[in-house]
């Protein structure tokens, strides 16, 4: 990838900047599922459950300029201005029975590195959609483990068990996950933002097909 959410996830979803914004707030699981076509164009569909808290933070960021994880329909229209090869197809948004909101967005990229820098998320395609592998290099949080004790606990107990899952369905079934698991014509990933925190994630997910 060239960069959250944010995934973001950068969808919804997760830069180094992204990571700080999340764990400085209240609990956020994060959604991506991307199709990548035959003919190179890609189908991104991004999920985010936030707290009231979280999703009040990122529309109080600033007018202009959003926070790193777009956030509102505005944000990602913005963004879709900036990266003219990626349009938002959908946006939905809801307040589920537990109070937290729901928000859904659908959108099309003419590649998988124009979403990738949409996203400033660190995703690569080697080969092409035909016959391929998808490198998505995962955001680490450098240098946390020698910062401040109880920096560290405030933030591990902010970031409980917020979740960043995402979903890759390339044109022909997947032979290959380096992590996570495949199911059926879909490889899935699924990392906590703890294991990202204190580095126990994976650097990086590769899928071949």
């Amino acid at each position: 990838m060239n960069s959250s959410y944010q995934l973001s996830a950068r969808f919804f979803f997760l830069s180094a900047a992204i990571i700080s914004v999340f764990f400085l707030n209240s609990c956020l699981d994060l959604s991506t599922d991307i199709r990548l076509r035959k003919d190179g164009s890609v189908d991104a569909s991004l999920t985010y459950v936030l707290s009231p808290e979280t999703a009040d933070f990122g529309r109080g960021f600033g007018s202009d300029e959003p926070w790193p994880l777009p956030l509102t329909e505005k944000d990602f229209q913005q963004q879709s201005l900036r990266v003219q090869e990626v349009e938002v197809r959908k946006y939905n948004s809801k307040i589920l029975s537990d109070g937290t909101e729901e928000i859904e967005v659908v959108l099309r990229a003419a590649t998988l590195d124009a979403l990738s820098i949409y996203l400033d998320l660190d995703m690569e395609l080697v080969g092409n959609a035909d016959n391929g592998t998808l490198i998505f290099n995962i955001p680490v949080s450098e240098n946390y483990a020698e910062g401040d004790s109880d920096f560290r606990d405030i933030l591990e107990t902010v970031a409980g068990e917020s979740v960043f899952k995402f979903s890759f369905q390339p044109p022909s079934s997947p032979v290959n996950a380096s992590h996570g698991a495949i199911e059926g014509n879909t490889a899935i990933l699924e990392v906590s933002l703890l294991d990202i925190l204190n580095r126990r994630a994976p650097e990086s997910w590769e899928v071949s097909w």
